[in-house]
Order: C-alpha cells, then sequence, then structure tokens
C-alpha cells in the first residue's frame, strides 16, 4: 500500500474537510511546546489541555479546582503574570504537575496543537521523544485494520513563518519512517524536509543552536532548555491528543 507523507512547515495553509480523512497526524513544536509537553506527562501529569489564547486558558483554568490545576505557557518566550510557570520543561516538576491538569498556552505550539480535530491519532512530537512516535507510527500503518493511508506532519513554525528545528525534526520523523516497509510517497515539502535532515544529522544541535529560535531563547538565559529540547529520545514517552487535552499512552519500543 502507497503510504503518503505530507509535511506543513508553517502552521498556516488550507484546511479542505478531506485533508486529514485516513490520517495519522504528527504536530511538532521543539522549540518548546512539543518537549514541554513530554517532561509535563513524564512527570505525572494528568493530562496537557492546550488553549490558543491567554484568556481561554485562563478560563479553564478557573473551571478547575485549585488542588487539581497548573497554569503555564508564554508570549514571547516570556512567562504571563499570574502563571504558574513559564515554557520552560524544568517548570514542569513531578512536585509541580503530578497528578494536575496542566494548561498550556504558548505563542506556537498551543495553535498547531488544536488542528484536525476529528483525527483518531494526533501525536505531539519533538527531537526528545522521536524514536517511540516514529515507532508508533510505523505500527499503526503496519495494521491494515486501521486503514491509515496518509501521514500529516504540521509544523507549528516561529511567529508563522518556518522554523528550522521543526523542519529538521519532521525530516528526521520523515527518515525513520521511510525505513520501515511499506512503500511511501512524498510531497515536495516532505521530500524537502527530508533533505534538509539528510544534509544536517551529522551534528544538528551545533547548527540548530545559531538559528533564529534558539539564539533568542539564548538571549533569555534559556540554554538549558534549548540543550534538552535538541537531544533526542531524552524522553520517551507518547503524547496523543485526547479530544480537547493532551494525555500519555503506553507504547512499547519495537
Amino acid at each position: 500500500m502507497n503510504i503518503h507523507i505530507d509535511t506543513f512547515l508553517t502552521p498556516f495553509f488550507p484546511e479542505p474537510e478531506s485533508l486529514f480523512d485516513n490520517s495519522i497526524v504528527v504536530m511538532i513544536d521543539v522549540l518548546r511546546a512539543s518537549s514541554t509537553v513530554a517532561m509535563a506527562l513524564s512527570n505525572g501529569a494528568k493530562e496537557v489541555i492546550p488553549a490558543d489564547s491567554l484568556e481561554k486558558a485562563v478560563k479553564i483554568f478557573g473551571s478547575l479546582s485549585r488542588e487539581v490545576r497548573f497554569l503555564g505557557g508564554e508570549r514571547n518566550a516570556v512567562m504571563p503574570s499570574g502563571f504558574d510557570a513559564g515554557n520552560s520543561p524544568f517548570e514542569y516538576t513531578s512536585n509541580n504537575v503530578a497528578g494536575k491538569s496542566v494548561i498550556l498556552t504558548t505563542t506556537n505550539g498551543a495553535r498547531i496543537f488544536l488542528k484536525a480535530r476529528n483525527v483518531k491519532y494526533k501525536i505531539i512530537c519533538g527531537f526528545v521523544n522521536i524514536g517511540l512516535v516514529s515507532n508508533f507510527i510505523i505500527s499503526k500503518l503496519a495494521n491494515v485494520d486501521e486503514k491509515l493511508n496518509k501521514v500529516q506532519i504540521l509544523c507549528a513554525g516561529n511567529d508563522g513563518n518556518l522554523s528550522y528545528e521543526d523542519s529538521l525534526c519532521a525530516g528526521m520523523l520523515i527518515d525513520n519512517i521511510l525505513n520501515s516497509d511499506n512503500d511511501y510517497i512524498l510531497s515536495d515539502s516532505s521530500f524537502a524536509a527530508h533533505n534538509l535532515y539528510e544534509a544536517n544529522s551529522g551534528d544538528l544541535q551545533t547548527m540548530l543552536k545559531v538559528r533564529e529560535h534558539a539564539s533568542k531563547l539564548s538571549k533569555l538565559g534559556f540554554e538549558k532548555d534549548i540543550d534538552y529540547c535538541l537531544s533526542i529520545n531524552s524522553c520517551p514517552v507518547l503524547p496523543i491528543m485526547d479530544n480537547s487535552s493532551i494525555k500519555k499512552i503506553d507504547f512499547p519500543k519495537l
């Protein structure tokens, strides 16, 4: 069976009703929302609820009891006033989030996480969990009963523009999938992301640390976040969007 892999390198694209039919959707925001979601769930958060505006995040937070809520996010990489945390993965410790619903609103990632509402498999991916995400996708594509024939990769980008780190993560994910036993058809954007990854796979971290978004975070003192977000398979959890929230599901490594 031919499997189509398409990649949307920025968050703004036409969305006809049939776009996500029979698809696995993968949502990528390397710096930092995908990585923060993975860390929060790894540290025992009950769920992560993305909100695409500060107002919605505060409203959801206000609807939950004090004991089970945690409000996190950023605008222009800075924590909004009154929030429990920003968007640094290291703020989402087990002491802070275990057993809680984390409401997360970010400049780029939260918006992309809310797309493709009716898709069965919507996976949050970053470098930190890319191996497990790849294995899950390969296993689902191999199951003919699932009737899946498309992988749609959505990159959050950076302020509406292409982001190098998201594009390279998409390329690495594509590379992993191509190593499985299927016939794949790559869109031009997927072909470009894969070529970009192949050209830079020898030293991803060095190259990405000097790109636009990482440079901005570095100037704000988030070097530790960058190191974590660019580390491969450092947080092997599988976050899947379930209705309006992201939850961790158990899935063994292949």
